[in-house]
């Protein structure tokens, strides 16, 4: 196989869901986005359910790379981290400070209102974030 290459795991067949693999080998790539799937782009019977789960493997994941808080592009980090990733999140300090904000409204409507589960999750999620100033690698 050529590398690098990118495959798409959402934003494929409309703009929501924005999840895309840059894949550097067989054995490393970096996720680009884990985005919620919205509107039409949920499933036909409009639970969406069957789009929330990580239907990839992620093993060969070593990093997220956050690219902006917006829900179709981080709505379903908690569910890749429920599938196993523990790799770092890289996203801008701006990103960094709204991306615990938004991922534990998304868990108390999506998963639990159990504050002890919820505060568990916000502590390992912010534990992974690397916040990178603009205009820095």
């Amino acid at each position: 196989m050529n590398y690098p290459k990118i495959i798409h795991h959402g934003a494929v067949d409309g703009v929501t869901g924005s999840c895309h693999e840059l894949q550097i080998d067989q054995n490393n790539s970096v996720l680009i986005d884990c985005g919620l799937f919205q509107g039409a782009e949920t499933s036909a019977n409009g639970s969406g359910f069957d789009r929330l789960i990580i239907e990839f493997p992620i093993q060969q994941i070593k990093a997220l790379i956050v690219t902006h808080c917006h829900i179709d592009h981080v709505g379903r980090i908690p569910y890749l981290m429920a599938a196993g990733f523990d790799g770092p999140i890289y996203c801008t300090e701006p990103t960094a400070k709204l991306l615990p904000l938004v991922l534990e409204d998304a868990v108390k409507i999506g998963f639990t209102k159990n504050r002890q589960l919820i505060d568990k999750f916000l502590k390992v999620l912010t534990n992974r974030i690397i916040a990178v100033p603009y205009g820095q690698w």
